[in-house]
């Protein structure tokens, strides 16, 4: 398919959430951002997301915040604004970040990292003092949950017990390499740090022992099972007062739409661990992150 053929026959008739039947979201994403500019890389790594949020979530009645905005591309095309998504960051047409003034599914005027979660918990503190019973949604990066804004926003949430859901979209790479103690918390979650690095170091040195090389592999393998028993994922989450979901994986639909069910039902602040790769689903873009970040 060229890039100026584009079969948009269901995603035309999409002009908000609850049209969501089927989509062809990728490639018009594509299509238009080869032109104009923007986030591409971002936003193709949220589209399974976007798509189950706005199946599972009743916006803008729910309320779904973004971080920064560079993810939201697929939320802009999905609520109302396809038509003039060609006009993405051009001269009196869209912006390329949620805007309140633009339409009632942006909840939160954004452009600086890490500010979503404390505007999502003022949201949630807001929705109680009304009475009201709908879902907030945070959705916030690894680069971005490294921020002191996005740590103050934990800290708070957790000791309030707000109902409130936390998606940490880790992608593993924000503009560049993330750097801190949280950072390497959250590589350990996803990589199995201590198994992998018994693996590597010590397997083989075991192995060289004559005659029982193997059966010492054997027990030092049911040692690091037992060990990682205790070493649950997210106890850091859990020590700061929310529940921990995760890491899943962020490009399985069927299981994103399963998760976002249950996890929306809880009536603790939770965090939803999500591992997704930047560009996914256009090759070009998924080698080369850091030029198609926008």
């Amino acid at each position: 398919m060229g890039i100026e053929e584009l079969d948009l026959s269901v995603l035309s008739k999409i002009d908000c959430p609850a049209d969501i039947k089927k989509w062809e979201r990728d490639s018009f994403m594509i299509h238009t951002i080869s032109k104009t500019g923007g986030h591409l890389a971002s936003s193709l790594g949220t589209v399974d997301l976007t798509v189950a949020l706005h199946y599972v979530f009743n916006a803008p009645a729910d309320q779904i915040v973004w971080d920064v905005g560079h993810q939201a591309y697929g939320h802009k095309i999905l609520t109302g604004r396809r038509d003039q998504f060609h006009t993405l960051r051009q001269y009196e047409g869209i912006s390329g970040f949620p805007r309140r003034e633009e339409s009632i599914y942006d909840t939160f005027n954004v452009a600086h990292a890490s500010t979503s979660i404390s505007a999502a918990l003022g949201m949630a503190v807001a929705r109680d003092l009304e009475g009201k019973d709908h879902h907030v949604v945070a959705i916030i990066g690894d680069g971005g949950l490294t921020g002191g804004i996005a740590l103050e926003g934990i800290n708070q949430a957790g000791h309030l017990q707000k109902k409130l859901l936390i998606i940490l979209n880790d992608n593993e790479m924000s503009i560049s390499p993330n750097v801190g103690a949280i950072a390497g918390y959250l590589n350990r979650i996803v990589t199995g740090q201590v198994y992998n690095r018994f693996k590597k170091e010590v397997e083989g040195m075991l192995l060289s022992v004559p005659r029982i090389g193997p059966r010492l592999v054997k027990i030092g393998r049911d040692m690091v099972d037992a060990m990682k028993t205790f070493m649950v994922p997210g106890l850091l989450f859990h020590e700061l007062g929310f529940d921990y979901i995760g890491p899943i994986n962020g490009h399985h639909l069927d299981g994103l739409v399963d998760t976002l069910e249950k996890a929306k039902n809880n009536a603790a602040p939770t965090i939803l661990h999500i591992v997704t790769k930047k560009g996914a689903g256009w090759s070009v873009a998924e080698s080369a992150p850091i030029k198609y970040h926008g």
